[in-house]
């Protein structure tokens, strides 16, 4: 695990709440409520995909505007819990095409943050397709503390194991929210 210190708004960034999205939806109950003889309303609670949104706290890489680089967006699912890991599956589309992306965890700090590769550093890179679409699938400890999950495009095509590489110049946090749990 590595200590960073991060630019304030990368700080920013990272400290904003994104919550998942929750579906509820009100159910009637027709049958008999031994207790009340009325009608009772039940609010079922549907876990929904956790969003990731773009930022550009790091600043965008050479080659893309502001607005071309907020487009991107994502989701991740999780999977149930399997001899303590569970698997996050990410869908994103907005993405660099063909760029090359990492995915970090990472835990906010009274100064800077801890961060770590998600899956270890062999297993969380993955590549955008053609027309900027990706998909990765990585597993995690379910007793992880994770705070926060970010995708970071690098822009020289490289990757940097444990650290991400020097942010802000070649590499750049494009998407980020609460690190998903799984229930």
């Amino acid at each position: 695990m590595k200590r960073l210190m991060f630019s304030s708004l990368s700080i920013l960034l990272f400290s904003a709440a994104m919550l998942p999205s929750v579906k509820a939806e009100s159910v009637a109950s027709s049958q008999k409520n031994p207790i009340a003889d009325r009608h009772t309303q039940i609010l079922i609670a549907q876990n929904q995909p956790a969003m990731l949104m773009a930022g550009d706290s790091d600043g965008t890489p050479t080659g893309f505007t502001k607005e071309q680089w907020m487009t991107a967006q994502g989701t991740v699912s999780v999977s149930p819990v399997k001899n303590n890991n569970y698997k996050l599956t990410l869908k994103a589309k907005g993405l660099v095409p063909n760029g090359i992306y990492t995915l970090w965890w990472a835990n906010k700090k009274v100064i800077g943050m801890d961060l770590g590769p998600v899956g270890g550093a062999a297993n969380n890179k993955f590549k955008a397709n053609g027309q900027g679409n990706g998909t990765a699938t990585i597993t995690v400890p379910a007793n992880n503390n994770y705070q926060m999950l970010v995708i970071a495009y690098h822009a020289d095509n490289k990757t940097y194991g444990n650290m991400p590489g020097e942010m802000g110049k070649i590499t750049f946090t494009h998407l980020a929210g609460d690190f998903p749990k799984s229930n």
